[in-house]
């Protein structure tokens, strides 16, 4: 479930709003009536010569809330905070930083919003605006939850909590119980989500607000599925269910339609599992919620292949991608629009520093002429053919600066879609490989398609993690390493936990790739031959770089050796592909140790 927004800002000064609205929207209520667009009627009245600085204001503040577009509101919001310090009015000076953290927050700025809700929060605390202050803290957790910071989500929270229960502002308090129990949630503290969701139910027997009970019992049953106490996590989910359906809220009704779906999968009653998948699935169509539609599908996917219905399971599959190549679209759009907004704010900073570039000069004439007439006119010529060379300086360099920014902007964006769109690629053809495999159960050819399969799920992983970081051709090896040997694990059912112990740096792809497959290879021979009649498997990999050109790998296992598997796979594709990439990347391999198998790999950084 999403964290509720708890952002019940206060608005003082009512009565001058009131006043205003009164004193200048009657000039310009034909042009309301004709088009009906708030903002265009703001800018209006921004527009009257007779506006005070806190009139002004207002109807900055006005605009803001109401501006469609992202980059022209951050505008207005800046325009905003500079009156309200020039009248030194501290309480619209937080809600000019509240302003500004919602447009951050919607841009994707994650540090610029916090920054602005901490400048607001300060504010509340110095004049010991209580409520205020709840309302700031709530949204500072909220930005914590966000970025995965759930101690920090919880501090705040607790905070906020804290403020409502002394000032008995008790839906406030549900509502921020609510939030604080599902953070205790996410971050794997079961109990106290438990606790937090039950008082928020005993607070509500007097509050009696359906939502915050739907809410409650909803977040409530998902930690009993947790918890594996699936009688009580029905019930509670089927009163959620009733409760928030009635209310027309489907977003939630259709993810505790969907945790109902998998409790039944996990009971293995299989058919009111597809019922609530599907009913989710349908509710998500309707309301248009492109996440949710994309996360019941996979959800549908993985439940058709244990039902071996592979023709179904690849049909939600291509629902499945089709709606997650939209999010990244939208995602690229929000990406765009913080570079639209960049832009704008560097363009304006280049329009200031030219305009006091023009004033240092006027102050320079305003000297020469108590020099002299002949020096007055003498430096004046000089001045105004420096004058023109520089303004045509700016703005040839402004110009090529705007080139080469959409330039390197366009080639980012281009190559992050080009590793999106190659690791989809991959992906599929992984899936096309598994649901061949299932296919041929019992066939000589199944082991051929499964090995081919890890490896092209080698390649896809390197080319998710270049999307995902956001970075050109480098990636993290201890993460991604991480990643592909429990990926392994999971794939051939490992009863047990590698151990790692790999520096944290980053290598480029092309050494990536021909690196990824050599471990993939080598862990897959220790999964599949090396435990046989081994009590107590165990397997480790280590990657060290004592030196600055060379990595140093290690993989190691405690199972039967190399020798055993040698008479079956020394002439391996397998073995033939690890050569050839030691070879490619100018290193050597080699095994030693007397008891399980120690590879030792040495390969130069490119």
């Amino acid at each position: 479930m999403k964290i509720l927004d708890l952002n019940i800002r206060s608005r003082y000064n009512i009565h001058l709003i009131s006043f205003l609205l009164c004193s200048f929207f009657l000039n310009c209520l034909h042009v309301v009536a004709q088009n009906n667009h708030i903002t265009d009627s703001l800018l209006t009245v921004l527009q009257q010569e007779n506006l005070s600085k806190r009139e002004q204001a207002l109807v900055l503040k006005a605009i803001v809330s109401n501006h469609p577009e992202l980059d022209s509101g951050s505008q207005y919001a800046n325009q905003f905070l500079q009156i309200a310090i020039e009248i030194n009015d501290p309480i619209l000076q937080a809600e000019a930083w509240e302003e500004i953290w919602h447009i951050e927050d919607r841009l994707g700025n994650s540090s610029q919003s916090l920054n602005a809700a901490l400048k607001a929060l300060r504010i509340y605390e110095k004049l010991n605006l209580t409520e205020r202050q709840g309302a700031s803290y709530a949204q500072i957790a909220a930005h914590y939850v966000g970025e995965k910071e759930y101690t920090s989500a919880i501090t705040y929270f607790k905070r906020a909590d804290s403020i409502y229960t002394k000032s008995k502002n008790t839906i406030q308090k549900a509502l921020t119980l609510i939030n604080l129990g599902e953070t205790y949630r996410l971050s794997n503290h079961l109990d106290d989500a438990k606790a937090s969701f039950i008082e928020v139910i005993n607070l509500n027997k007097v509050i009696q607000n359906n939502l915050i009970q739907g809410y409650a019992v909803g977040n409530l049953g998902m930690v009993y599925t947790t918890q594996n106490e699936f009688i009580l996590a029905k019930d509670n989910l089927h009163e959620a269910i009733n409760i928030l359906n009635k209310l027309g809220d489907s977003y939630s009704t259709s993810i505790y339609l969907a945790e109902l779906g998998g409790i039944h999968q996990k009971e293995n009653e299989s058919k009111f599992a597809e019922e609530k998948f599907l009913q989710a699935l349908t509710m998500a169509k309707q309301a248009g919620l492109k996440e949710q539609i994309r996360d019941f599908s996979i959800m549908l996917v993985n439940f058709y292949e244990t039902q071996q219905q592979y023709p179904r399971a690849l049909e939600y599959q291509k629902l499945f991608q089709v709606y997650q190549d939209s999010l990244v679209n939208k995602e690229n759009v929000q990406k765009i629009e913080q570079l639209k907004s960049g832009y704008e704010i560097d363009k304006r900073e280049s329009e200031i520093s030219l305009l006091n570039t023009i004033n240092t000069n006027q102050k320079n004439l305003v000297f020469i002429l108590a020099a002299g007439v002949f020096l007055l006119l003498f430096f004046a010529y000089l001045l105004y053919r420096g004058n023109t060379k520089i303004k045509k300086a700016n703005y040839i360099l402004l110009d090529q600066k705007e080139i080469i920014s959409k330039r390197e902007q366009e080639k980012a964006l281009l190559l992050k879609e080009l590793n999106h769109r190659v690791k989809n690629n991959l992906q599929m053809v992984s899936s096309l490989l598994n649901l061949q495999g299932h296919e041929l159960t019992g066939h000589p050819a199944k082991e051929a398609i499964v090995s081919g399969q890890s490896r092209v799920e080698a390649l896809s992983l390197v080319h998710r993690k270049l999307y995902q970081d956001g970075v050109d051709t480098r990636i993290m090896i201890k993460e991604y390493i991480e990643e592909l040997v429990l990926g392994l694990f999971h794939g051939y059912n490992a009863k047990f936990k590698p151990n790692f112990d790999i520096a944290n740096i980053s290598i480029h792809i092309d050494m990536a790739i021909p690196l990824a497959l050599i471990i993939n290879e080598l862990i897959t021979n220790s999964l599949k031959y090396a435990y046989e009649n081994t009590t107590d498997p165990m397997l480790k990999v280590a990657l060290t770089n004592d030196t600055k050109d060379r990595l140093h790998i290690q993989v190691i296992d405690n199972g039967v050796g190399f020798t055993t598997i040698q008479t079956k796979k020394n002439n391996s594709f397998g073995i033939k592909l690890i050569n050839s990439l030691i070879q490619q990347l100018e290193g050597t391999i080699k095994k030693t140790g007397n008891e399980g198998t120690h590879w030792e790999i040495d390969i130069k950084i490119a």
